[in-house]
């Protein structure tokens, strides 16, 4: 009984002992299983971060997003709109290679003064350029020359009253140097009587379509934009061969108004009447452009440092 019980009891034993290694052996693979999951875990989550972190340190310029540059365009007129505040001032702007423009207070109207000889000038250009003229060709002063609708003030300023009889033959060529030159009003007057049909007829349907409006009667109200469309045309003119554009780069007003400061050469038509006081000009900078400017009240020095602020900002590299 003792040895079948002994037996027993060591079968038992072993048994236990064989469950016990067993269940170490199975307890032994998961704590590996568990310890590789653990490593992966850990190698996953440090990729992860080299990701995130490494890129961080190479970042390509490229990627880096710029402030938008304001355009030469518009930077010039916040400071020419800086510099006006509030005054009464018209301002037009057209680059001529472009097209960009830019206004302030462009459609305000103001009594153009001599400015408003651009019509006359750049109809009796137009008539030269297709043969109907020709710089020979000579009128006769009479007085009644100035009594057109739009005619300039009789004597006024210029040359020609102070030399000139009733009845004397005048050239065109004459006429419009004087009128672009020294702002002759009475030149002026006559390319309006004998050459623009007395400020009248087929002139003013020709002015009405450059400046997109219609013209009940010629009269010197003109805007910025209006100066400056009349100029820019002009401009277009004298690409036909023009004596215009080169007698408004002689001017009796050089050294004064827009081309004061400026380091190019300017073709240009001054105004002045009273607190009305204007300049409208063709700037030959390397992208060259056309610009007016109308003012009410003020001076010849505020007109050249407006001038020079829209050169500066159009010309900045």
């Amino acid at each position: 009984m003792n040895k079948k019980l002994s037996k027993v009891i060591f079968s038992i034993v072993i048994l236990i002992l064989v469950g016990i290694s067993v269940m170490e052996v199975k307890l032994y693979k998961q704590n590996k299983t568990l310890e590789k999951k653990l490593s992966d875990i850990k190698n996953v989550n440090l990729k992860e971060k080299n990701k995130t972190v490494k890129p961080a340190k190479h970042i390509s310029q490229k990627a880096v997003v710029q402030p938008k540059q304001i355009d030469k365009i518009e930077r010039a007129k916040q400071a020419a709109q800086q510099y006006i505040e509030s005054k009464n001032v018209g301002v037009y702007f057209i680059q001529l290679n472009s097209g960009k423009s830019f206004g302030i207070n462009q459609d305000k109207i103001y009594y153009a003064a001599s400015t408003g000889k651009l019509p006359e000038i750049l109809y009796t250009q137009k008539k030269l350029n297709v043969g109907i003229i020709s710089s020979n060709t000579k009128f006769p002063y009479h007085d009644y020359v100035n009594n057109i609708p739009g005619a300039m003030i009789r004597g006024g300023t210029g040359i020609l009253k102070n030399n000139i009889r009733d009845g004397q033959l005048v050239s065109v060529d004459v006429l419009l140097k004087d009128s672009c030159s020294y702002s002759d009003n009475l030149a002026a007057n006559m390319l309006g009587y004998y050459v623009c049909d007395k400020n009248d007829g087929a002139f003013k349907k020709y002015i009405g379509g450059i400046l997109s409006r219609n013209i009940v009667t010629f009269s010197k109200e003109f805007s910025a934009r209006d100066i400056a469309v009349l100029m820019k045309e002009i401009y277009s003119q004298n690409i036909n061969g023009g004596q215009a554009i080169s007698y408004m780069k002689n001017t009796s007003w050089d050294t004064v108004k827009i081309p004061k400061y400026l380091p190019v050469k300017t073709a240009h038509k001054i105004g002045i009447n009273g607190a009305y006081n204007h300049d409208a000009a063709i700037v030959y900078s390397k992208d060259p452009y056309v610009i007016s400017i109308m003012t009410n009240g003020e001076s010849d020095e505020f007109i050249s440092q407006l001038s020079k602020i829209i050169y500066d900002e159009v010309n900045k590299s």
